[in-house]
């Protein structure tokens, strides 16, 4: 197993097959997930040093990945599952509770690597941040909450459109940001109690130019509401602003 290291500003030949190295692991770990797993373990055995290396983390997150989602998704490449419910998502896209439990298990992984190297996920690109971003989507929507339970963060993005609304005052105009939908997808946030729902407040530019939303954020999902109760049945957490920037906070 290799170490993630900074790239320097010219790649000399032996860099060039070291990445070449890593894409193969990472691709044997998404097409061939038991073998990659089966390889990373092997090296483990062979240098227990290498269980703390940020990349074997990551390696094993995709295989992971692969047997909860990406084996799936490629079996039926014309669903866009990303606005899929739970229903829809187990209906359509075949996702069964061993398919969350492997999802799980990848995420972990993640949340393991992030505690060896702060921000490693962002040295692998955005291709593996949008894998990342599918496991969390289907395991957030199916099992609410319990992606902040492993990673400590979330975003509304893995809500999904059940378990965010929307102030009816702005809704037309919020729904028609391309902004609004750039900054659900992109802010993590965290928050001393488990979000499950969150009510979208207003929407706008702060003193710095950035693009927020305001959302208060709820412990249950909209679902236990009942005809004639009140939000407070999902129990309020707090509202919080999240930045086009990525950043979020609880006051302008």
């Amino acid at each position: 197993m290799m170490r993630l290291k900074q790239k320097p500003k010219q790649k000399g030949e032996a860099m060039n097959k070291e990445e070449d190295v890593l894409a193969e692991i990472l691709n044997l770990c998404e097409s061939d997930p038991e073998a990659g797993l089966e390889f990373i373990e092997r090296v483990i055995r062979e240098r227990p040093e290498a269980s703390s290396d940020p990349f074997g983390k990551f390696a094993k997150a995709i295989a992971y990945g692969s047997k909860g989602l990406f084996q799936l998704a490629r079996s039926k490449p014309a669903i866009d599952f990303t606005g899929f419910d739970e229903k829809e998502l187990k209906d359509h896209l075949g996702i069964t509770s061993v398919h969350l439990d492997y999802l799980e298990k990848g995420l972990q992984e993640i949340k393991e690597m992030e505690e060896i190297r702060p921000e490693a996920l962002k040295l692998f690109g955005e291709q593996a941040e949008l894998k990342v971003d599918a496991m969390a989507l289907v395991l957030e929507r199916c099992r609410p909450g319990r992606v902040q339970e492993i990673l400590g963060k979330t975003k509304l993005a893995y809500f999904g459109p059940n378990r965010v609304k929307v102030m009816p005052s702005i809704k037309s105009d919020i729904e028609e940001s391309g902004g609004f939908k750039k900054i659900c997808w992109k802010t993590f946030f965290s928050l001393p109690t488990v979000a499950r729902s969150a009510l979208i407040l207003g929407y706008g530019r702060d003193s710095k130019g950035r693009q927020y939303v305001h959302c208060m954020l709820f412990e249950k999902t909209f679902d236990v509401l009942g005809p004639n109760d009140t939000l407070s049945k999902c129990k309020s957490i707090l509202a919080l602003y999240l930045f086009d920037d990525g950043t979020f906070a609880y006051t302008l």
